[in-house]
């Protein structure tokens, strides 16, 4: 789970980009806070770079795939 300390720097958004399932080694169109489905373990992932899956711990039977979704998106201004 991520952390914050400073709620007024958030805004809660409801875009379908927080609905999507990413698999190891697509490319993500936001940068962002990327969580496991699996694990758990969080990434912090840029626009236009790969997801990752060589790096990331092995999964037991139980939690299945690898696959990332976003839940925090980091907006450019």
């Amino acid at each position: 789970m991520a952390w914050y300390k400073d709620a007024s720097k958030l805004s809660q958004n409801h875009h379908a980009n927080f609905d999507k399932i990413w698999k190891p080694g697509e490319t993500p169109p936001d940068n962002g806070i990327y969580q496991c489905q699996g694990c758990g373990d969080e990434i912090a992932s840029n626009k236009g770079v790969q997801l990752p899956s060589q790096n990331h711990r092995q999964h037991s039977q139980d939690q299945g795939a690898i696959r990332w979704k976003m839940i925090v998106c980091c907006v450019n201004r």
